[in-house]
């Protein structure tokens, strides 16, 4: 199973570039305008280094005590698993529980798999929010009308897409997300832990108790939503500069709105080396506004290419620890 998700992922790269013109994406790649790529992959480590303090915040109200420097190491090992060695999301944030495990006493293991969790949740509510936000001006600027009366229009395709059906499902998709952890608080959910005593409902018991934890640490969710909106700000920065480096001129709010669907879609199990659904998210969301398909393919591959480069300098943390054990 564990080749699966890069097999998939591989199996989406091959459908997508038969998909596209092969001398339009490779121009859209000659094309690249490295300062802006320069400026993005410093924005990426960026929002990399909020994220460890996040998760610092995060231990830290959970009863763990660990230093920065511990788990920044733990965090660009964990980028380093996603990006460069084999394995996937699910792989760096398995290697980061495995790390801050060290930093708990035995009975208290969950609560360093549980801080990597609402890390991660923490990180999808953010996005939610912020592109929720952003899709409000998105629906504001699809009703502004030109001089003949005609749709505000952006490179050939329709702003009213956000008026259209897909485009409503997408925005009460990421309300219905935003929402969902206040929702469940309100609604006390408590009694979903009979599902963990159910023999034959094992499995769907640690996925009902996951989401009891995630209710019950709704306070923690609020304390850092604003560090995660911020993260998640930086973050559209960077997937913009990429997408601006190839010629896809969109406007920043408009990537921001559309960022929700494009990285949820990365967390799809479909991944070579961090490649594969969020560049079919990427396809899917954007050039629906008359974006060249072949130019969105390149600026997602940068932007997951800022993520290969962090991934490669992790390996020094890789290296460092071993060195330490030895």
């Amino acid at each position: 199973m564990r080749f699966v998700r890069p097999l998939l992922g591989l199996a989406l790269l091959a459908g997508l570039l038969s998909l596209t013109d092969p001398k339009a994406l490779l121009a859209a790649f000659k094309q690249t305008d490295l300062r802006l790529f320069g400026v993005a992959l410093v924005l990426g480590i960026v929002a990399n280094l909020i994220c460890v303090y996040r998760w610092q915040l995060i231990a830290r109200e959970l009863g763990i005590s660990a230093p920065y420097r511990f788990l920044l190491s733990a965090y660009a090992q964990g980028i380093s698993a996603n990006s460069v060695l084999p394995g996937g999301i699910v792989g760096g944030d398995a290697w980061r529980s495995l790390a801050i495990a060290k930093k708990v006493s035995d009975g208290s293991k969950h609560q360093g798999v549980l801080s990597v969790l609402l890390d991660r949740v923490s990180g999808f509510w953010g996005l939610t929010w912020l592109s929720l936000s952003a899709g409000l001006v998105a629906i504001l600027a699809s009703g502004l009308k030109g001089q003949a009366d005609q749709p505000l229009t952006l490179d050939g395709g329709s702003m009213q897409w956000f008026d259209s059906t897909l485009g409503q499902a997408y925005l009460l998709s990421l309300l219905a997300i935003a929402l969902a952890p206040m929702l469940g608080r309100l609604l006390h959910m408590s009694w979903l832990y009979r599902f963990e005593l159910d023999h034959h409902r094992q499995q769907l018991g640690k996925w009902v108790l996951a989401m009891i934890q995630i209710i019950n640490a709704m306070p923690i969710l609020k304390k850092t939503v604003l560090i995660s909106i911020a993260v998640q700000i930086v973050g559209a920065t960077t997937f913009w500069l990429c997408l601006q480096s190839v010629g896809i001129d969109a406007p920043w709010w408009l990537l921001t709105a559309l960022c929700g669907g494009v990285f949820l879609s990365g967390i799809l199990p479909a991944a070579l080396g961090g490649f594969g659904a969020r560049e079919l998210g990427a396809v899917a969301f954007i050039t629906p506004f008359g974006f060249a398909k072949e130019g969105v393919l390149a600026g997602s591959v940068l932007f997951g290419l800022t993520a290969t480069i962090q991934g490669v300098m992790g390996l020094w943390f890789w290296f460092k620890a071993r060195g330490d054990r030895g």
